[in-house]
């Protein structure tokens, strides 16, 4: 079997990272033609599919999304949500440290993802003034920092056991049960049970990252052009945003300038990239268990 996602169309172009005024315009405009469906509306959203066409077998499925919400002036900006979802029974999350500033591990999202076989990733959780992880970070069984409480530390991203994905949320993880081996803190939640979490705010809007549940065996990692959390939670658990694999569970990762978006497209055909504008401490991966 195939471990890169197979896209019925020409090839993907590769995105210049060094301009931030690309943002996520990944894909020429003519492959999103491919697979296109018609709007559907719910709770104030228009949701537009806007996927290339791919392979349904294949190991990892990615998907674009724009969605558009009218302002009281009735004008109306769409914004793009790109997301790679993967089934738990064949691909799982990895945690890639990036080390304190001095020890300069990977030069870039591209490097780390490529040098730790992840098919996908982006970046990962928050971190502090002085580099360190914010809450617990445990990469390839080594764990830095601690467990924390607050609202950015909400929700637990992991690979547990023999490379079982998993998303929790904080008071659900059980150390001594779940033998993490590469783990992340982050937040908030922005869907719980399929609903949008009430109290997320209502501002700024910025780049988000975010990872995905559906309850049963798939999950996704996603970015997001400019929208707030509340914004943010609320597409995701529109009923028109993915009608194959509705959103149980969904949880913010750090964003803004930390934001960055990977995709690897097989042998010889490079990678779709979105670097971070800064720095960040540590990447989130999609590697074959």
């Amino acid at each position: 079997m195939s471990s890169v996602v197979s896209l019925k169309t020409s090839p993907i172009a590769v995105v210049a990272t060094s301009s931030p005024a690309l943002r996520l315009a990944f894909l020429p405009a003519f492959l999103l033609l491919a697979g296109m469906s018609l709007p559907v509306r719910a709770s104030g959203w228009q949701i537009e599919d806007q996927s290339p066409a791919q392979d349904p077998a294949s190991p990892i499925l990615f998907e674009r999304k724009a969605v558009t919400k009218g302002d009281p002036a009735g004008a109306a900006t769409p914004r793009r949500l790109d997301l790679v979802w993967f089934h738990a029974d064949r691909h799982t999350f990895r945690v890639i440290d990036n080390g304190p500033p001095a020890q300069g591990r990977y030069r870039s999202l591209a490097e780390a993802m490529e040098r730790n076989g992840c098919l996908a990733g982006c970046n990962g959780g928050f971190f502090l003034e002085n580099d360190e992880p914010s809450g617990l970070m445990i990469a390839s069984g080594v764990a830095t920092g601690r467990f924390g409480t607050g609202t950015l530390l909400s929700g637990v991203l992991l690979s547990s056991g023999r490379g079982h994905p998993r998303l929790l949320r904080r008071g659900e993880y059980d150390a001594g049960n779940e033998e993490a081996s590469d783990l992340i803190q982050a937040g908030p939640t922005l869907v719980e049970e399929g609903m949008t979490v009430a109290g997320l705010s209502t501002r700024p809007a910025r780049r988000r990252t975010f990872v995905l549940h559906d309850g049963g065996r798939w999950f996704a990692l996603g970015v997001s052009e400019s929208l707030s959390l509340a914004e943010l939670g609320e597409v995701l658990a529109d009923p028109g945003f993915s009608p194959a694999r509705p959103v149980r569970r969904a949880l913010n990762l750090d964003g803004g300038t930390s934001t960055g978006f990977y995709l690897a497209r097989g042998p010889g055909g490079g990678a779709l990239a979105m670097e971070p504008l800064k720095r960040v401490r540590n990447f989130v991966g999609i590697v074959p268990r």
